[in-house]
Protein backbone atom coordinates (compact mmCIF):
# COMPACT_ATOMS: atom_id res chain seq x y z
CA UNK A 1 0.00 0.00 0.00
CA UNK A 2 1.49 3.14 -0.56
CA UNK A 3 1.71 5.90 1.97
CA UNK A 4 3.09 8.78 -0.75
CA UNK A 5 2.36 9.96 -3.85
CA UNK A 6 4.05 10.67 -7.73
CA UNK A 7 3.64 12.60 -10.43
CA UNK A 8 4.53 11.10 -14.13
CA UNK A 9 6.36 14.22 -14.34
CA UNK A 10 8.47 14.65 -11.52
CA UNK A 11 9.46 11.24 -10.93
CA UNK A 12 13.72 11.08 -11.55
CA UNK A 13 13.45 7.57 -12.64
CA UNK A 14 10.12 7.26 -14.62
CA UNK A 15 11.98 6.46 -17.78
CA UNK A 16 13.96 3.55 -16.07
CA UNK A 17 10.67 2.02 -14.75
CA UNK A 18 8.68 2.74 -18.68
CA UNK A 19 11.57 0.71 -20.02
CA UNK A 20 11.37 -2.15 -17.22
CA UNK A 21 7.78 -2.28 -18.16
CA UNK A 22 8.36 -2.07 -21.68
CA UNK A 23 10.60 -4.73 -21.45
CA UNK A 24 8.11 -6.81 -20.02
CA UNK A 25 5.07 -5.79 -22.69
CA UNK A 26 7.49 -7.09 -25.07
CA UNK A 27 7.75 -10.52 -23.06
CA UNK A 28 4.02 -10.81 -23.15
CA UNK A 29 4.54 -10.81 -27.08
CA UNK A 30 5.63 -14.10 -26.74
CA UNK A 31 2.80 -15.79 -24.33
CA UNK A 32 0.26 -16.77 -26.99
CA UNK A 33 3.13 -18.94 -28.79
CA UNK A 34 4.42 -20.59 -25.52
CA UNK A 35 1.10 -21.54 -24.09
CA UNK A 36 0.16 -23.10 -27.77
CA UNK A 37 3.07 -24.92 -27.16
CA UNK A 38 3.20 -26.11 -24.03
CA UNK A 39 -0.56 -27.17 -23.71
CA UNK A 40 0.35 -29.60 -26.46
CA UNK A 41 3.31 -31.11 -24.57
CA UNK A 42 0.96 -30.93 -21.45
CA UNK A 43 -1.78 -33.31 -23.44
CA UNK A 44 0.89 -35.83 -24.59
CA UNK A 45 1.60 -36.09 -20.95
CA UNK A 46 -1.95 -36.15 -20.09
CA UNK A 47 -2.41 -38.90 -22.27
CA UNK A 48 0.45 -41.16 -21.46
CA UNK A 49 -0.12 -41.07 -17.73
CA UNK A 50 -4.02 -41.86 -18.02
CA UNK A 51 -2.81 -44.86 -20.40
CA UNK A 52 -0.40 -46.08 -18.13
CA UNK A 53 -2.77 -45.67 -14.72
CA UNK A 54 -5.37 -48.18 -17.34
CA UNK A 55 -2.10 -50.46 -16.47
CA UNK A 56 -2.75 -52.70 -13.79
CA UNK A 57 0.34 -54.20 -13.69
CA UNK A 58 2.43 -51.70 -11.84
CA UNK A 59 2.24 -51.28 -8.41
CA UNK A 60 0.17 -48.89 -5.73
CA UNK A 61 3.30 -46.95 -5.62
CA UNK A 62 3.15 -46.42 -9.87
CA UNK A 63 -0.36 -45.78 -9.31
CA UNK A 64 0.19 -42.69 -6.85
CA UNK A 65 2.90 -41.11 -8.84
CA UNK A 66 0.93 -41.47 -12.18
CA UNK A 67 -2.14 -39.37 -9.85
CA UNK A 68 0.67 -36.64 -8.95
CA UNK A 69 1.48 -36.46 -12.47
CA UNK A 70 -2.02 -35.99 -13.83
CA UNK A 71 -2.69 -33.81 -11.02
CA UNK A 72 0.38 -31.75 -11.87
CA UNK A 73 -0.47 -31.18 -15.72
CA UNK A 74 -3.88 -30.50 -14.91
CA UNK A 75 -2.37 -27.33 -12.41
CA UNK A 76 -0.10 -26.81 -14.96
CA UNK A 77 -2.83 -26.30 -17.47
CA UNK A 78 -5.16 -24.29 -15.60
CA UNK A 79 -2.02 -21.76 -15.20
CA UNK A 80 -1.22 -21.92 -19.15
CA UNK A 81 -5.16 -21.21 -19.40
CA UNK A 82 -5.33 -18.26 -16.89
CA UNK A 83 -2.54 -16.59 -18.62
CA UNK A 84 -3.86 -17.15 -21.88
CA UNK A 85 -6.87 -15.65 -21.12
CA UNK A 86 -5.25 -12.19 -19.10
CA UNK A 87 -2.77 -12.01 -22.52
CA UNK A 88 -5.70 -11.98 -24.78
CA UNK A 89 -4.76 -9.41 -27.59
CA UNK A 90 -8.12 -8.11 -27.86
CA UNK A 91 -8.96 -8.21 -24.22
CA UNK A 92 -12.54 -8.50 -24.29
CA UNK A 93 -13.93 -11.99 -23.61
CA UNK A 94 -17.83 -11.41 -22.50
CA UNK A 95 -18.76 -14.46 -21.09
CA UNK A 96 -20.64 -16.88 -18.22
CA UNK A 97 -18.29 -16.75 -15.57
CA UNK A 98 -18.21 -19.09 -12.17
CA UNK A 99 -16.67 -16.48 -10.07
CA UNK A 100 -15.06 -19.61 -7.58
CA UNK A 101 -13.43 -20.82 -10.65
CA UNK A 102 -12.21 -17.00 -11.57
CA UNK A 103 -10.95 -16.86 -8.28
CA UNK A 104 -9.16 -20.10 -8.09
CA UNK A 105 -7.18 -19.34 -11.75
CA UNK A 106 -6.42 -15.69 -9.98
CA UNK A 107 -4.90 -17.84 -6.72
CA UNK A 108 -3.01 -20.04 -9.26
CA UNK A 109 -1.08 -17.48 -10.77
CA UNK A 110 0.21 -15.66 -8.07
CA UNK A 111 0.45 -18.78 -5.99
CA UNK A 112 4.73 -18.65 -6.59
CA UNK A 113 4.99 -15.36 -5.25
CA UNK A 114 2.86 -16.27 -2.24
CA UNK A 115 4.79 -18.95 -1.65
CA UNK A 116 8.07 -17.00 -1.67
CA UNK A 117 7.31 -14.15 0.52
CA UNK A 118 5.10 -16.90 3.05
CA UNK A 119 1.74 -15.88 2.30
CA UNK A 120 -1.48 -17.99 3.59
CA UNK A 121 -4.55 -17.50 1.64
CA UNK A 122 -7.82 -18.45 3.14
CA UNK A 123 -10.97 -18.66 1.09
CA UNK A 124 -14.02 -18.75 2.20
CA UNK A 125 -16.64 -18.87 -1.32
CA UNK A 126 -20.27 -20.05 -1.00
CA UNK A 127 -20.66 -23.31 -3.04
CA UNK A 128 -24.26 -22.17 -4.40
CA UNK A 129 -23.38 -18.89 -6.10
CA UNK A 130 -24.17 -17.54 -9.31
CA UNK A 131 -22.25 -17.23 -12.46
CA UNK A 132 -22.38 -13.92 -13.54
CA UNK A 133 -21.47 -12.58 -17.13
CA UNK A 134 -18.33 -10.28 -16.96
CA UNK A 135 -15.29 -9.58 -19.50
CA UNK A 136 -13.04 -12.22 -18.25
CA UNK A 137 -9.38 -10.92 -19.08
CA UNK A 138 -10.58 -7.69 -17.52
CA UNK A 139 -12.11 -8.40 -14.00
CA UNK A 140 -9.12 -11.40 -14.04
CA UNK A 141 -6.96 -8.52 -14.38
CA UNK A 142 -8.94 -6.43 -11.74
CA UNK A 143 -8.34 -9.32 -9.01
CA UNK A 144 -5.09 -9.83 -9.79
CA UNK A 145 -3.86 -5.92 -9.58
CA UNK A 146 -6.31 -6.39 -6.07
CA UNK A 147 -4.40 -9.59 -4.74
CA UNK A 148 -0.71 -8.22 -5.55
CA UNK A 149 -1.42 -4.99 -3.82
CA UNK A 150 -2.16 -6.97 -1.02
CA UNK A 151 1.14 -9.03 -1.51
CA UNK A 152 3.37 -6.21 -1.35
CA UNK A 153 1.55 -4.90 1.32
CA UNK A 154 2.24 -8.29 3.77
CA UNK A 155 5.94 -7.64 2.54
CA UNK A 156 6.18 -4.71 5.24
CA UNK A 157 4.83 -7.73 8.04
CA UNK A 158 7.21 -9.49 9.38
CA UNK A 159 6.53 -13.42 8.95
CA UNK A 160 5.31 -14.64 12.39
CA UNK A 161 4.98 -18.28 13.78
CA UNK A 162 2.24 -17.56 15.33
CA UNK A 163 0.79 -14.87 13.00
CA UNK A 164 1.46 -15.68 9.60
CA UNK A 165 1.17 -13.30 6.84
CA UNK A 166 -2.58 -14.33 5.78
CA UNK A 167 -4.38 -12.92 2.42
CA UNK A 168 -8.71 -13.61 3.31
CA UNK A 169 -10.81 -14.10 0.17
CA UNK A 170 -14.17 -14.23 1.07
CA UNK A 171 -16.97 -14.89 -2.44
CA UNK A 172 -20.78 -14.75 -1.93
CA UNK A 173 -24.16 -14.02 -3.27
CA UNK A 174 -25.77 -10.63 -2.76
CA UNK A 175 -29.22 -10.00 -3.61
CA UNK A 176 -28.40 -8.74 -7.21
CA UNK A 177 -25.14 -9.63 -7.95
CA UNK A 178 -21.81 -10.95 -6.35
CA UNK A 179 -19.54 -9.87 -3.62
CA UNK A 180 -15.22 -10.57 -3.50
CA UNK A 181 -13.81 -9.32 -0.47
CA UNK A 182 -10.02 -9.63 -0.30
CA UNK A 183 -8.27 -8.23 2.86
CA UNK A 184 -4.55 -8.76 4.16
CA UNK A 185 -3.56 -9.04 7.61
CA UNK A 186 -0.31 -6.55 6.76
CA UNK A 187 -0.10 -2.83 8.65
CA UNK A 188 -3.13 -0.24 7.56
CA UNK A 189 -2.46 2.46 5.76
CA UNK A 190 -1.98 6.10 7.07
CA UNK A 191 -5.47 8.04 6.27
CA UNK A 192 -3.90 10.31 3.67
CA UNK A 193 -3.41 7.06 1.54
CA UNK A 194 -6.50 4.81 1.40
CA UNK A 195 -8.15 8.29 0.61
CA UNK A 196 -6.60 8.09 -2.53
CA UNK A 197 -5.96 4.54 -3.22
CA UNK A 198 -7.86 4.67 -5.93
CA UNK A 199 -6.01 7.86 -7.86
CA UNK A 200 -3.51 7.20 -10.85
CA UNK A 201 0.19 7.25 -9.62
CA UNK A 202 -0.25 6.45 -6.03
CA UNK A 203 2.31 4.74 -5.12
CA UNK A 204 5.64 4.55 -3.00
CA UNK A 205 7.65 1.10 -4.44
CA UNK A 206 10.40 1.34 -6.56
CA UNK A 207 11.27 -0.52 -9.45
CA UNK A 208 8.99 -0.71 -11.99
CA UNK A 209 5.53 0.55 -10.04
CA UNK A 210 3.94 3.37 -11.71
CA UNK A 211 0.73 3.23 -9.18
CA UNK A 212 -1.94 2.37 -11.92
CA UNK A 213 -3.00 -1.15 -10.19
CA UNK A 214 -5.81 0.01 -8.12
CA UNK A 215 -6.81 2.70 -10.50
CA UNK A 216 -7.42 0.35 -13.07
CA UNK A 217 -9.45 -2.55 -11.60
CA UNK A 218 -11.37 0.17 -10.19
CA UNK A 219 -12.25 1.29 -13.66
CA UNK A 220 -12.96 -2.57 -14.86
CA UNK A 221 -15.69 -2.98 -11.69
CA UNK A 222 -16.83 0.69 -12.79
CA UNK A 223 -17.29 -0.80 -16.51
CA UNK A 224 -19.85 -3.39 -15.14
CA UNK A 225 -21.90 -1.05 -12.96
CA UNK A 226 -20.01 -2.39 -9.75
CA UNK A 227 -18.10 -0.71 -7.22
CA UNK A 228 -14.69 -1.16 -5.88
CA UNK A 229 -14.50 -0.26 -1.96
CA UNK A 230 -11.55 0.07 0.85
CA UNK A 231 -11.47 0.33 4.34
CA UNK A 232 -8.97 -0.59 6.69
CA UNK A 233 -11.56 -3.07 8.97
CA UNK A 234 -12.72 -4.99 5.87
CA UNK A 235 -10.06 -4.07 3.24
CA UNK A 236 -11.05 -4.37 -0.63
CA UNK A 237 -14.28 -5.08 -1.30
CA UNK A 238 -15.78 -5.68 -5.09
CA UNK A 239 -19.30 -5.57 -6.04
CA UNK A 240 -20.44 -6.69 -9.68
CA UNK A 241 -24.48 -6.83 -10.28
CA UNK A 242 -25.93 -9.43 -12.38
CA UNK A 243 -27.61 -7.15 -14.76
CA UNK A 244 -24.55 -5.14 -15.88
CA UNK A 245 -24.01 -3.45 -19.35
CA UNK A 246 -21.56 -6.69 -20.33
CA UNK A 247 -25.19 -9.01 -20.14
CA UNK A 248 -25.93 -6.48 -23.12
CA UNK A 249 -22.83 -7.33 -25.15
CA UNK A 250 -22.87 -10.73 -24.71
CA UNK A 251 -26.09 -11.21 -26.60
CA UNK A 252 -25.25 -8.64 -29.50
CA UNK A 253 -22.04 -11.16 -29.63
CA UNK A 254 -24.51 -14.05 -29.92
Amino acid sequence: MANNFFNKNTIPNIEERIEKLHRLATAGLCINSVIHDTNNYLGAIMAYAELLQMDTSPGEESHRMLGKIVECVQDCSLLMNGLNTISRSKDNLVTLVEIPELINTVLQLRKYYQKILKIWVEKDIESDMRPIVVDLPRLQLALIHIVKNAEENLELKEPEEDNPRTIKVVSKNDNDGIIISIKDNGPNPPTNVFEKVFEQYTTTKNNYHLGLGLYIANKIIAEHNGSLEYSPENGFSIWIPFDNPKVAQLHESV
